[in-house]
């Protein structure tokens, strides 16, 4: 299967489903994470033009670990909206990955950048399969066809999951994956009293105890027309 991740930050990824796309890649599917935004803007001493850079490479670096490959559209941080050029981008995005698993943001989520990525998912969820759609840079991919879940939210707040993956096996895979974001993690500290391993730990154990195991990522599916599923296609 094709798999895809869908984040608007550099780091998001690596907090919310790591261990999940760690267990569909070590079984042999396809996994792509998509960094929607260039992260420029969060830090208050580094400038956006070298924080841009530092933040793919360590995108990069958190992706090479499981082998997964990397699509940085490079929207400019803070300022995603569904809007139709960035419609455009997620439907080229979309085809580009042709998945038939999809994560990203919940509706619900704390930052509006996540929120609005979600909507823009949801919205060009079907336009990546008509042809005719002008001015795009991919033809269409199957129309239909994917199942999209939502990540749960940080501290899980107004968050209830309706599927669970047990990730115990590869949660040292997720800590080196977000250890490669070394420039979000000592501002987090420094900036917003928050250390991201510590809370990307805490929030893996309190899931794996609803779900049974020691550590666990928490979903919801999408429930919508032409989406449902009579299968389990999660890890």
């Amino acid at each position: 299967m094709n798999i895809l991740a869908l984040a608007a930050h550099p780091d998001d990824i690596e907090i919310l489903c790591a261990g999940t796309l760690a267990r569909y890649a070590s079984d042999g599917h396809a996994v792509t994470m998509v960094v929607f935004t260039d992260g420029s803007m969060g830090d208050l001493k580094v400038l956006p033009d070298e924080l841009r850079r530092i933040r793919k490479t360590e995108a990069e670096a958190s992706a090479a670990i499981i082998g997964a490959r990397l699509l940085w559209p490079g929207v400019t941080d803070e300022l995603v909206f569904p809007n139709e050029a960035q419609r455009r981008l997620m439907i080229d995005l979309l085809r580009q990955a042709d998945p038939d698993v999809i994560f990203t943001h919940s509706p619900n989520d704390y930052h509006p950048d996540h929120r609005y990525l979600s909507q823009l998912v949801f919205d060009s969820y079907f336009q990546k399969g008509l042809p005719h759609i002008p001015e795009q840079q991919w033809a269409a991919c199957r129309f239909g066809g994917a199942q999209i879940y939502y990540m749960d939210n940080l501290g899980g707040i107004e968050f209830t999951p309706t599927e669970y993956v047990d990730v115990t096996a590869v949660m040292d895979t997720k800590r080196r994956m977000l250890e490669c974001h070394q420039s979000q993690i000592k501002p987090m500290r420094e900036l917003a009293r928050t250390d991201l391993l510590e809370m990307t730990e805490a929030q893996s154990r309190f899931r794996g105890l609803a779900a049974g195991c020691r550590y666990a990522e928490a979903f919801r599916k999408l429930e919508a027309f032409q989406r449902g599923l009579t299968r389990r296609i999660l890890p």
